[in-house]
Order: C-alpha cells, then sequence, then structure tokens
C-alpha cells in the first residue's frame, strides 16, 4: 500500500499535475477536477495492492495543498455547528483540538470565513511554511508554531494572551492519543472545541465544530471522557480508511 501511495504523492509529480490543471481550467474547477483524479487515484492504488479509500483521502488533502499554494479556489462546505465558536471568556483563547485524519486542516477554512480571531496553529515543521500555516482554498496565512518540546509553553501564553490555538491530540494517524493538550487547556482555563470534517459522496464537505463533552476539563475524570471520544473517533476513522484498529492510550 505505501509504495503506489508514496508514488502518486511524489511532490514534483503532484506539483506539476496542479500546475497543468491550474493552467487548463478556471479556479472555480479546481477542486472538482483534484476530486475526480484523486477518485482515479484511489482506483488505481486500488488495482496496484494498495489501500484505495486510504489513498483517495490522502491524496485529496495533498492536493488541496498544492493548488492552494498556485492560487484561491471554491470549496463546497456545510457549517452542520457553529454555536462553540462563539467567544467564552474573552480574555482566555479557545483550544481547537482534534486528530490526525483526512481533510482536517480544511477545518481552517470555515473557522476563518465566518469572522473569527485568527487562531494559531500547532503544526508538524514540514507543513509549515516560513511562520505561516496555509488555510485550504484561500490566501490566508495563519501563524504557527513547530510541534516540539516547547510548543506547549508557546501555546500556554497564547492562551493567557486570548489567542486561539489549533492542535492535534495525536502524533499521526493513528497514534496514541496525548493527554497534555486537554490538561493545558484546564489549566489557564480554557475552553475545549472539537472540529471535524467529513466529505460527502458530492464531494461537498460537511464540517461541525462542537464543544467537548467536558469544555473545560475541570478533574482528570473529565480529562479522560474527552480522550474517550477522541479515540472512538479516531477508531471510526481507522476503521472506515480500511486500516486496523488500535487501542491508543
Amino acid at each position: 500500500m505505501k509504495r503506489p501511495l508514496r508514488w502518486l504523492a511524489s511532490p514534483f509529480r503532484l506539483r506539476r499535475q496542479a500546475r497543468f490543471i491550474a493552467w487548463v481550467l478556471p479556479n472555480r474547477y479546481w477542486y472538482r477536477a483534484a476530486l475526480a483524479i484523486c477518485r482515479l487515484q484511489g482506483w488505481l492504488s486500488g488495482a496496484l495492492g494498495g489501500n484505495r479509500i486510504l489513498t483517495e483521502a490522502m491524496m485529496l488533502d495533498h492536493w488541496l495543498w498544492e493548488l492552494t499554494a498556485i492560487g484561491t479556489f471554491p470549496v463546497p462546505y456545510r457549517l452542520n455547528r457553529v454555536d462553540a465558536l462563539e467567544a467564552a471568556d474573552p480574555r482566555i483563547g479557545t483550544l481547537h483540538c482534534w486528530i490526525h485524519e483526512p481533510l482536517v486542516e480544511f477545518l481552517l477554512r470555515p473557522l476563518v470565513e465566518q469572522g473569527y480571531p485568527e487562531p494559531t496553529v500547532i503544526a508538524d515543521p514540514g507543513r509549515i511554511v516560513g511562520d505561516k500555516f496555509i488555510v485550504p482554498g484561500t490566501s490566508k496565512r495563519l501563524m504557527a508554531i513547530q510541534a516540539e518540546k516547547y510548543a506547549l509553553r508557546q501555546a500556554r501564553r497564547l492562551l493567557l494572551n486570548g489567542i486561539s490555538v489549533v492542535c492535534l491530540a495525536d502524533a499521526r494517524l493513528g497514534a496514541p492519543l496525548q493527554p497534555v493538550v486537554l490538561r493545558l487547556a484546564r489549566s489557564v482555563g480554557a475552553r475545549i472545541v472539537f472540529q471535524w470534517a467529513v466529505r460527502r459522496p458530492d464531494g461537498v464537505i460537511e464540517v461541525t465544530f462542537r464543544n467537548a463533552p467536558h469544555p473545560y476539563c475541570e478533574t482528570e475524570e473529565a480529562v479522560s471522557e474527552n480522550l474517550a471520544f477522541l479515540r472512538a473517533a479516531q477508531q471510526r476513522t481507522l476503521a472506515a480508511l480500511g486500516l486496523p484498529n488500535q487501542e491508543a492510550t
């Protein structure tokens, strides 16, 4: 499975394809073209013995990234719930948290397009350009912090200054969950918002923002119950992608 996916996602190959699409099509068609190509790439990966569903999903993330580097383009999405985005205490930032899964980066787009204060993103260094993180399909670039040993210290300072932070509770797809990010929110009194995106068969992306079961993680039991919510979501994601279930701890 990994060999076909690596071949399909080769940066040089994908960048050339993205530039060709951008050259021959108006930007209003870029997303639909990328989606059609990803479906074809998924089928090809499956024919080569790979994971069709995983390839299609991961390739769409790669396409969104490469096309955004070229220009802006519309992506159809629908907001299921936004009440969690309303400010709680304006003196303390909100912690936007979720897990590694397809389209997790796309969540930044409705977040900034709805006019809410821009957050800072904690991300893998390979996804940061300069000191910024791209917002798929837009010209917007958000401030970013590299996910390394001092990231949580910086995140704490930002939250205390009223700046929201976006982070993931696992190091990679299917990796064990890290309760430290939830405990960080509890230590500063920051509200925790969970957010996820699901692509419908017609290509429209459904986005949900909701308060965590225990938005302020007041106790260790609350931390555990929030982790259980994330763990259940992680297992659903792995199952949907045709990957083996894991017991994340």
